[in-house]
């Protein structure tokens, strides 16, 4: 490669990694947590408080977050999975296409009891199919499909809760 090549290919790279800082890019860190929000302890209620909680506990671990007990926490409240059906073959009448949707509702309160985030809704939706060979699927693919439903439930929570004036503002 030439020196005027490496000149070009450096600039490129040092202009795509300015304009992705500008906007807001960054990589899971823990940077990501502001300080009001050290510590945050997820607990869960409901049918699916627990795997939700879970998911969102997972999302925090990854992010550099280490729940303390006493921390803030993050309340999921009335969490359950509803499922229905929305396509049928027409050959054998047997179910193809369903609609998994998770609802839920989460707040977050402080080590003090104060609200920090008032309660707000989580509806989360996700379609999923099988194959017209085993059209009920396994046991195997519905776990999976579920666990795919709590992890964008988990970032959906995260990403709402993170972006919050509440929690963008600096210092505790």
């Amino acid at each position: 490669m030439s020196r005027t090549r490496q000149w070009i290919c450096w600039w490129l790279v040092t202009g795509l990694a300015l304009l992705l800082g500008g906007c807001g890019f960054h990589l899971q860190t823990g940077a990501t947590i502001p300080p009001k929000l050290t510590g945050l302890r997820v607990v869960g209620s409901g049918p699916a408080g627990g795997s939700l909680a879970e998911a969102v506990h997972r999302e925090l671990q990854r992010d550099g977050n280490r729940a303390t007990p006493d921390g803030p926490q993050l309340q999921i409240d009335n969490a359950y999975v509803s499922q229905r059906m929305i396509s049928i073959s027409p050959g054998s009448g047997v179910a193809q296409e369903f609609l998994n949707t998770l609802h839920a509702e989460f707040s977050v309160i402080g080590s003090d009891q104060k609200v920090l985030l008032a309660v707000q809704p989580l509806l989360v939706e996700n379609s999923f199919s099988y194959n017209s060979a085993t059209p009920l699927g396994t046991e195997e693919q519905q776990t999976t499909v579920q666990r795919l439903l709590m992890e964008q439930g988990a970032r959906q929570i995260l990403r709402r809760v993170l972006n919050s004036p509440s929690f963008r503002q600096q210092g505790p």
